[in-house]
This record gives structure tokens, C-alpha cells and sequence, in this order.
């Protein structure tokens, strides 16, 4: 069996290859995906509307983990989702929570700070701002 944290690894890779194929693989029927903040996507049909509004928004988009944490069937991301729109590249600071269950992922939240966003996609010089 896969361990959760392989599952994790094969989804962001997933994303980086925009195979929304592949996204909807890894997804239980029931799952949730949450942008703390926005209203969550219920279900593997409205996830994946919204990964493939990520798709269509952003090229190319690319999730770079930092760091990996596994306790049980959880897995904790620090990553920097790295999205170019408008010929702006963003790499944003995002947590990522997993929730992995026989294989696949059952609830996904990702927390990040929508003003550091905003100036990242802007172009702002925010260096100074972002993880080392």
C-alpha cells in the first residue's frame, strides 16, 4: 500500500503536470478541499473544478515542497505554489494539510495569506517577506 505521504508527493506532482487525470486519481468520491478562507469544494467532481480553475488561471503552476510532516494518515506540506499569471511568477507561501485514507486523499485545506499574495501578484518586491 502507498504510504500518505507518497500520496501527497504523487499529487503535487500531479498539479506541476497540470494532469488533472492523475488529480483525480489520488481523490476519494467524498473528499473536501478547503481554501481556508473561501468556501470548501465538496466532493471529487467539485474539487476538481477547482484544481482545473487553478489549471486554466495560472502557467504554468508548480507545488515545491519545503518540508513534509507525516502523523498518521495526515500529512502536513510547507510548500511555495509557485503560479504565474499575467507574466507574473508568484511563489506563494502555502501549509498544506492531507488527509489520506486507503490510498486516497480525503480532505486537503491549505492556509496562506491572501495580502501576500495580492502584492506577490501585483509584483511587488516582497522578498524580504518569504521564507529563506
Amino acid at each position: 500500500m502507498t504510504s500518505p505521504s507518497d500520496v501527497v508527493r504523487e499529487f503535487c506532482a500531479a498539479v506541476d503536470r497540470k494532469d488533472l487525470s492523475a488529480v483525480e486519481a489520488l481523490l476519494d468520491n467524498e473528499v473536501v478541499y478547503h481554501n481556508i478562507g473561501s468556501e470548501p469544494a465538496v466532493g471529487r467532481d467539485a474539487t476538481l473544478a477547482a484544481v482545473k480553475f487553478q489549471f486554466d488561471m495560472f502557467e504554468p503552476i508548480e507545488f515545491r515542497i519545503r518540508n513534509l510532516a507525516t502523523d498518521g494518515d495526515t500529512v502536513l506540506t510547507e510548500r511555495a505554489d509557485v503560479v504565474t499569471a499575467n507574466g507574473i511568477t508568484a511563489p506563494v507561501p502555502v501549509m498544506g494539510t492531507f488527509e489520506v485514507r486507503d490510498g486516497r486523499i480525503v480532505a486537503w485545506r491549505d492556509y496562506f495569506d491572501m495580502g501576500l499574495t495580492g502584492k506577490l501578484m501585483a509584483g511587488e518586491n516582497v522578498e524580504s517577506l518569504l521564507p529563506g
